[in-house]
């Protein structure tokens, strides 16, 4: 007989699978990442909800559980997520990354059959030769001769006694053995091409071939070809920026009738008692917060491909939307002060790529402001004492940062807020006081 502990559980889950679809969607949305996993192991159609999660929620999850703890996840993606994860997974930054590959191919190839098909379906022909390239090397029998005299200059492993296949990482031998033997009784035909091909020598045609077919299909989620990307660092005056609206324009749908995939981890990873947090905060229609919530998402991805940060690193998305929330803070503050519904307003008519430029450029303004005065005065950044020396050279690097070790914080971090230009202005206008004094 189960036990009471049991027999609760199992009721929750059959209520579960009893709810409308929606139902199920609304009540994953609100899981953590660890919930999530859990839930997907036990109900009966998983499929159902994860098809009307977005690509990019998908990745978060699995990436913020760890892809060896997240087993129904991963096996319960569609192929589109699936996609999207080796996209971002077995690149780094620009360039192909073989022990990744590897190690998702060992992932894939131990949920079995009908994983490893998708995953042949959905991935560029040009990205399989690619990984099977870095990861195997074939030499090919010659027919003419005896096996025999042949077997001491072969690599061990074949499958049909033609194709010998050498290992590059020995760690990965048993999971790469299962692969090929699937990929081998899905299609002979198809193996024994890919074996030819690798044979031969693989060109470096079909790795740039699947680099370009991935930044294709990332530019759509905001990971666009690194000079379009540095627009965002584009000064903006104030004036571009579009009065406030008091309730949601409309906007167009994508397809009649089609329900966007739901996106939700930007808007749960800002957490700063900021204006912009409370303006989020406020939004109640779930149409709001989608828009919102993709623009932060290609917004973060824009930041990660002019910062050189790697899309595939969880701390760098976690910092990449830190900086623009505190970008999109920054401008809010500066332009409405402490009213929320003006900054409420100004976020239903503009872009948050707008809002990210501005707030940026408030900063580009006091970089100006810090040169004029280092120019000016004698000793150059190094005698303007601490902590303004530090956070004048913060200020002017490449990408700007806030000194924030000078004032007591763990670690200096990106600009949050308006009082963070504010205590660097102040401290400018005192020490230049101070330095006309002391010439009297």
């Amino acid at each position: 007989m189960k036990d009471d502990t049991t027999q609760d559980a199992l009721r929750v889950i059959e209520m579960f699978d009893a709810l409308p679809v929606e139902r199920r969607i609304d009540v994953f949305k609100d899981l953590s990442p660890e919930a999530r996993e859990q839930l997907l192991e036990v109900v009966r159609r998983p499929q159902e909800v994860i098809r009307k999660i977005s690509e990019e929620e998908m990745f978060f999850t699995i990436k913020a559980l760890g892809m060896e703890n997240a087993p129904a996840l991963i096996r319960s993606t569609t192929g589109k997520q699936l996609r999207y994860l080796i996209d971002l997974e077995f690149w780094k930054k620009n360039m192909f990354e073989a022990r990744s590959a590897a190690k998702w191919l060992e992932i894939i190839s131990r949920m079995g059959e009908e994983k490893v098909l998708q995953l042949m379906q959905v991935a560029d022909p040009e990205l399989i030769v690619t990984v099977m390239n870095r990861l195997i090397k074939v030499a090919i029998r010659d027919l003419d001769i005896d096996l025999v005299e042949q077997q001491d200059s072969l690599p061990l492993f074949t499958l049909e006694d033609l194709f010998y296949i050498e290992f590059r990482f020995r760690e990965y031998e048993d999971e790469l053995k299962n692969f090929l033997e699937l990929i081998y009784r899905w299609s002979p035909e198809y193996y024994f091409g890919l074996m030819q091909e690798l044979a031969r020598g693989v060109q470096l045609e079909s790795e740039e071939a699947a680099r370009k077919w991935r930044q294709a299909r990332l530019a759509d989620k905001g990971f666009p070809e690194f000079e379009e990307a540095m627009a965002i660092y584009q000064y903006l005056k104030r004036d571009a920026v579009q009065g406030p609206l008091t309730e949601l324009s409309p906007h167009e749908p994508g397809d009649a009738g089609e329900t966007r995939a739901f996106l939700g981890y930007p808007l749960k990873l800002i957490d700063k008692n900021s204006l912009f947090k409370k303006c989020l905060d406020e939004i109640s229609t779930q149409d709001e917060k989608d828009r919102l919530s993709t623009e932060l998402a290609h917004l973060a991805n824009k930041v990660m491909v002019a910062d050189g940060r790697d899309p595939g690193s969880m701390d760098e998305l976690q910092g990449s939307l830190e900086k623009v929330s505190g970008y999109i803070n920054i401008a809010l503050e500066d332009l409405c002060q402490s009213n929320l519904t003006h900054a409420l307003g100004l976020l239903r008519s503009n872009h948050l790529e707008m809002l990210f430029r501005r707030g940026f450029s408030l900063i580009l303004d006091l970089r100006k402001e810090a040169h004029k005065l280092v120019r000016g005065y004698e000793g150059g950044v190094e005698n303007l004492g601490y902590p303004l020396a530090g956070l004048v050279k913060g200020l002017f690097e490449k990408r700007p940062f806030y000194a924030a070790k000078g004032f007591g914080e763990e670690k200096d971090r990106e600009f949050e807020q308006l009082e963070d230009l504010t205590c660097i202005r102040n401290m400018m206008d005192r020490s230049a006081l101070e330095d006309r004094w002391e010439s009297i």
